[in-house]
């Protein structure tokens, strides 16, 4: 059983692989080959996204083997061969579940290892070529930013770029700007930075110490400017929730509920604040115009929060109400918290599809009436796309912070187990036993 198993899950697993892998290419093959990427950077890209092509390809691997395995049998009559022997279908189908199990329990750990290490490689090689690629950098009609400068691009002749302009972010409204004429890009030899060599260069920047609307113009022939890009360069060292071990990811998790706890009860103390300016601002309605307040009707203290605050007076009762209003009607959330809760379900979910689709594909291949390898195969690829639909629609209703994310996760899981106990009450029913 389980040599038959393993031989049919290596078959699935080279067609899923190679499947994922044309698709990975396909999905970077414009941007890195654009970029006049080497065969040596092409490949290591490549090595780099293996594990995430792994981690959807074993547990449907999984779920053809085992399709494959049971419709087979179930076309040789060995379910009855082996009932004839006295040996009961149930131990037939324990070598499913082990195997379903070990890859699951094995996937599991390979991709948390795996994934995080991978990415990193990625993003490294990837960084690489960007900083090769200067002429893509500088695209035609396009707005990019290096460090604090914005990049502003028009037409592009001879891999030059005709004209550019040039924002400095760095002092907000009062930005300095440059515009010239046919642009080169080159990366400094530390690749910390860009140099820009340009023609007919005019600058228009604020003078120092001057009045509100005083500026000056420089104009020169040609010029060259450098432009830190360690700010851009950066980004893609930053490590995307679906790249992080499950220990980072839970790590950020918390990080993220405490700092949303603490916005949460920022804004019930103002919510408590306001309150006891509208009691302060209700009781100074009760006093006479000019004379000391009535006992009974002003209050006997005033909160801590009000101590060091001039009392309200009685017209500020309707802004108070507004401001009480609207903090109840503040949505607090964090949607970031969310996907990242998302994605720590899904390192759980993935895996163990491999223990569910195994759990389904007996009773399914065993009751199938179109049986044999064949059959099995065309049945998991139908199973495969249903489970990918599932998949992704329950992450798209767990980005609603109303939805919890496990179960919009597990979702896919759930029914795969559902649709079983469904198939073994049908055997029951019309068999008369389970196995």
């Amino acid at each position: 059983m389980f040599q038959e198993l393993m031989s049919s899950f290596l078959v699935a697993f080279f067609f899923f692989f190679v499947l994922f892998l044309i698709n990975q290419v396909l999905l970077f093959a414009e941007d890195i080959l654009s970029r006049g990427a080497d065969f040596l950077s092409v490949t290591k890209l490549l090595f780099y996204s293996l594990p995430t092509i792994l981690v959807v390809t074993v547990p449907f691997s999984v779920l053809a083997a085992a399709l494959m395995t049971s419709s087979r049998q179930n076309a040789d009559n060995e379910f009855l061969a082996s009932s004839t022997l006295g040996v009961r279908p149930l131990w037939l189908y324990i070598p499913f579940l082990i195997v379903g199990l070990g890859l699951a329990i094995g996937s599991f750990y390979l991709n948390d290892w795996s994934i995080p290490r991978a990415a990193q490689g990625f993003k490294h090689v990837y960084a690489e070529l960007i900083k090769k690629s200067a002429k893509i950098e500088l695209a035609p009609y396009s707005i990019k930013k290096y460090g604090d400068k914005l990049l502003v691009t028009g037409l592009s002749e001879e891999g030059r770029i005709q004209n550019i302009l040039i924002i400095d972010q760095k002092e907000g409204y009062d930005s300095g700007v440059v515009s010239a004429n046919n642009v080169g890009i080159e990366f400094s030899e530390d690749t910390l930075s860009a140099v820009l060599s340009m023609d007919s260069v005019t600058e228009e920047k604020r003078r120092q110490n001057g009045d509100e609307g005083d500026f000056s113009i420089t104009q020169a022939q040609s010029a060259t400017i450098r432009i830190q890009i360690q700010e851009q360069m950066s980004n893609y060292s930053a490590t995307a929730p679906s790249e992080m071990s499950l220990a980072a990811l839970a790590r950020q998790i918390r990080t993220k509920e405490q700092r949303l706890a603490a916005r949460q009860e920022d804004n019930r103390s103002q919510q408590a604040t306001a309150l006891d300016r509208l009691r302060l601002s209700y009781g100074s309605l009760q006093q006479p115009p000019d004379g000391p307040a009535r006992p009974g009707n002003s209050p006997t203290g005033s909160p801590a929060s009000l101590k060091n605050q001039p009392p309200p007076k009685p017209q500020d009762a309707v802004s108070i109400l507004g401001t009480i209003k609207s903090l109840r009607n503040q949505k607090i959330g964090d949607t970031s918290l969310q996907i990242y809760r998302l994605e720590y379900q899904k390192k759980f979910v993935i895996p163990s599809a491999c223990f569910f689709f195994a759990f389904l594909a007996f009773p399914l291949g065993i009751g199938s009436k179109r049986a044999g390898r064949t059959a099995g195969f065309g049945l998991a690829l139908l199973l495969a796309a249903i489970y990918w639909a599932l998949l992704f629609a329950g992450q798209t209703l767990g980005y609603r912070q109303s939805f919890d994310p496990a179960l919009s996760m597990w979702m896919p899981n759930l029914i795969m187990f559902f649709a079983a106990g469904v198939l073994w009450i049908v055997r029951k029913t019309t068999k008369g036993h389970f196995l």
